[in-house]
């Protein structure tokens, strides 16, 4: 079971097993004694090991890996959950595989003993793995906003919105310049990949959905700002998707994004934007995995070679992202890095959607969620969308749209201080306790056909973009400055590519069924 801190964070709250408890810590035990007799043997005995092994030569090192064994042994043994301390034998295991992969190498001619000692250790490899993974309990929503409590603070207590929340560095320019460099690097290779011209993120659809956003009547000042209107109805065009700027498949489990286009808006936009909508942009984890464009950049620079890496390998770099941030969440930590690379495996409609970097809230500073409230929707955030299908996460997507409705609240967090809230450090989290999300209004999105072709074709014209803005909306900080430059220039790019017009519609009518 899973539990929400006061922080807006999840942690462990007990082991939940597939199997008796009492089963489980038995194999667990069981596993230990084996490590601390195979440890023995590499401590006491190393020559007999490594002629048995076909290791030869690394006498010295079995001894070190055996101290290891009985150290991980002991520990599993003296654990009251010694499932969970299994993971020093996975560690272990890694290990052990590397030096055995050694052995195997053409110039030894013992090898085909490597292979018999391989052979025969992989079944307590893969106990190990299976058993330690159990102890990480069931796969939820890990990001969803704490219940707001408490009385409404005094406006006083909130920052008021001016041109000083943000400090731009000196060579931002020179930066977001490379930062397009590596895109168009990034989109150079996704179309010599597939044959087309892709998005740089967010490029796999799930599903796109049409609905209403309705906001609440009875607003505070502070909450009822630019869209933000008490009373007001928009049509919305909600697109679900995978975050990276690949095509793969759903066994790389990487965040999530969901991105609104709001029809109707009335206002003062953001320069080069004449149309009358306002784009919101959204991902499943609750801050950004790097702070600055000077971060994305460096991450991105290794990003843009990932289409050249097999999917099998991004999957396990997936498993091991989440299970390490998993653990990470055992000790009330988290790392939106993993996060990133290794999101929960959770049905797309159970999950919470964060812009993560900040925007300007009318005369205020916020970030947004878009919380799933129906409780279908909740009772899907306790399972894993666990199938062998590469679409998964599209099919249930379709398949939950085509049966149920869909409702999430809008939330929004607005800014105290920049000291604990950050505008220019997108990866920092805003404490919750200082400033809890709260709902300012309702999105519907009832059953429709999610993915029909029609409607795919339209939305080969449409840009999400977080320049589709009212200026009272205006993306705020570091990263959101680059996006600002990058997000129409590579659109433009897709779009000129596959011949397909920019297309901003005025009204649902203009949406295929």
């Amino acid at each position: 079971m899973w539990t929400i801190s006061a922080g807006g964070k999840t942690c462990p709250q007990r082991h939940i097993s597939l199997e008796s408890p009492m089963k489980s810590r038995t194999v667990a035990r069981g596993l230990a004694w084996f490590g601390i007799g195979l440890g023995l043997a590499e401590l006491l005995a190393p020559r007999a090991v490594a002629r048995a092994s076909g290791l030869k030569g690394h006498e010295r090192l079995l001894q070190v890996f055996g101290a290891r064994e009985i150290a991980s042994g002991a520990l599993v043994l003296a654990a009251e959950d010694p499932e969970a301390w299994l993971w020093t034998r996975v560690a272990g295991d890694a290990l052990d595989s590397m030096l055995l992969s050694r052995g195997m190498r053409a110039d030894n001619p013992q090898r085909h003993r490597a292979l018999l000692a391989t052979l025969a250790v992989l079944p307590v490899v893969i106990l190990d793995a299976l058993y330690a993974r159990r102890s990480l309990g069931e796969e939820r929503a890990e990001y969803l906003p704490a219940p707001a409590m408490g009385t409404w603070p005094d406006a006083s207590a909130f920052l008021r919105y001016s041109a000083d929340v943000e400090t731009r560095p000196a060579d931002e320019a020179e930066t977001i310049d490379a930062i397009l460099a590596s895109m168009h690097r990034l989109h150079g290779r996704t179309r010599a990949k597939y044959g087309r011209a892709v998005r740089v993120s967010h490029a796999k659809a799930h599903g796109t959905a049409v609905g209403e956003l309705t906001v609440l009547e009875d607003l505070p000042e502070q909450l009822a700002q630019g869209v933000f209107k008490p009373g007001a109805r928009y049509g919305v065009i909600a697109r679900l998707s995978n975050v990276p700027g690949e095509l793969d498949s759903d066994a790389v489990g990487t965040q999530r994004g969901l991105a609104l286009k709001l029809l109707g808006v009335e206002g003062e936009k953001l320069p080069g934007h004449a149309d009358d909508t306002q784009d919101f942009v959204l991902d499943s984890g609750n801050r950004f995995a790097a702070g600055t464009a000077a971060q994305f950049l460096t991450n991105h620079r290794m990003l843009e070679h990932a289409p050249q890496i097999p999917d099998a390998v991004k999957a396990a770099v997936s498993f091991a992202s989440r299970v390490t941030n998993k653990l990470l969440h055992a000790m009330g930590q988290d790392s939106p890095t993993l996060d990133f690379f290794g999101h929960t495996r959770v049905h797309p409609m159970a999950e919470a959607y964060f812009t993560q970097a900040p925007i300007r809230y009318g005369d205020y500073v916020a970030k947004l969620a878009v919380v799933p409230v129906s409780p279908v929707q909740r009772a899907l955030s306790g399972r894993a969308v666990d199938s062998a299908n590469p679409d998964r996460l599209r099919v249930a997507t379709v398949d939950y749209l085509t049966e149920h409705d869909a409702e999430f609240e809008v939330q929004v967090q607005l800014c105290t201080n920049l000291r604990t809230m950050p505008v220019e450090d997108a990866s920092k989290e805003w404490p919750e306790q200082e400033s809890p999300y709260r709902t300012v209004a309702r999105l519907r999105l009832p059953r429709q056909d999610a993915f029909s072709p029609a409607r795919q074709r339209f939305l080969d014209g449409l840009s999400f973009c977080v320049s589709h803005s009212l200026a009272a909306h205006r993306p705020l900080g570091s990263i959101m400055r680059a996006r600002l430059r990058a997000y129409p220039e590579m659109s433009r790019l897709r779009r000129e590519i596959n011949g397909s017009p920019l297309r901003e519609p005025a009204s649902l009518d203009e949406v295929p069924v």
